[in-house]
């Protein structure tokens, strides 16, 4: 009796310590990715970019390894331009992108503001028609570069800083998305929120800037600050873009306010929560990190960004070991396994 009693009792600790081990070894991984087959979605994981300029995104490469060189690359341009500089720019991204591994695809912030985050918005002059020759410019070096890429059409379209109007702004977005659709530009069109920054609007709001599914590949919405992880607004966002069956870019992010420079505290603050943020929603298909020294930036292109602080990853090594580790898992897509 006593033998058979130690023999159920070694049983049902083997038995706890079994389902303990298989509950730790499901938590770490990600749930199944949802797939909307939208365009150039992948079918599972998350496209891993980064930017946003051609030395942070090398200095990125360099820290985290060619083995995990990025899917994705970051950049940007103003529609309200002068044509001859939206020619330079066009140019000088494909002079980039020959210059790396072939296939990286550009995910490319499209602007029409008329200002530095003034919210000097010029969307019903370009609506208007007044910039068709930059358009043009702008359609005619998509085909140049020939290869799939993102554009993210009047990204932080919400926000106060672009000073978008609902109408003028989906005006726009339509007339690039029918130009992609008419000329057959490699290119997804990505309808990319300021989020938090915004200060999540109701999405009642935000849907008056929605100019309807057909005319729209991908959601986006850009992430900075810790405490936006937590907000129902985003949790809210992820699940809209559900139920309109897109899947959601991470156009932009940065640990804003926190930096890497304070090591594990760094990482507990706002890298643990976005990673967990990636892994728990499975309708997010794409990240881009944003690995810039924002007092830098701030100062060079005259920003207001003193206090966003140091986010390159190489900058800190608790901060760079944790985060190479994250980008091992299969979830990321990098540019050797895309």
């Amino acid at each position: 009796m006593i033998k058979s009693i130690g023999s159920l009792f070694i049983y049902k600790i083997s038995l706890i310590i079994l389902l303990l081990f298989l509950q730790n070894g499901f938590s770490q991984e990600a749930k199944p990715r949802f797939n909307y087959n939208a365009k150039y979605e992948p079918e599972k994981g998350i496209y891993h970019g980064a930017g946003q300029d051609k030395n942070g995104f090398q200095d990125y490469v360099n820290a985290v390894g060619q083995d995990k060189m990025p899917a994705i690359y970051m950049t940007y341009v103003n529609i309200t331009s002068p044509v001859k500089r939206i020619e330079r720019w066009g140019k000088s991204l494909k002079q980039v992108l020959d210059s790396l591994p072939k296939g990286i695809m550009p995910q490319i912030g499209l602007g029409f503001t008329g200002g530095k985050d003034t919210g000097a918005g010029l969307d019903k002059e370009v609506a208007d028609g007044k910039y068709n020759k930059q358009l043009q410019a702008f359609y005619k070096m998509l085909l140049d570069l020939d290869r799939p890429s993102f554009t993210r059409i009047g990204y932080e379209f919400e926000g106060d800083w672009n000073g978008y109007s609902p109408e003028s702004f989906k005006k726009v977005f339509i007339t690039i998305s029918k130009a992609f659709k008419e000329k057959n530009i490699k290119s997804a069109t990505v309808w990319c929120s300021g989020g938090g920054s915004a200060d999540f609007i109701s999405l009642e709001k935000l849907m008056t800037y929605y100019p309807g599914d057909q005319y729209v590949d991908w959601w986006g919405i850009d992430i900075f600050s810790p405490e936006e992880f937590d907000h129902i607004g985003l949790q809210n966002f992820f699940d809209a873009a559900h139920i309109h069956k897109r899947p959601v870019m991470i156009g932009e992010c940065t640990p804003r306010f926190v930096g890497v420079l304070d090591g594990e505290t760094s990482w507990d603050k706002w890298f643990k929560p976005f990673f967990k943020m990636l892994h728990d929603n499975p309708g997010i298909k794409a990240f881009c990190y944003i690995n810039w020294d924002w007092e830098y930036w701030s100062n060079r292109n005259g920003f207001p960004w003193h206090d966003w602080k140091d986010a390159r990853i190489e900058k800190n090594p608790f901060v760079l070991e944790a985060y190479k580790k994250e980008m091992e898992k299969p979830l990321f897509i990098h540019l050797n396994n895309k």
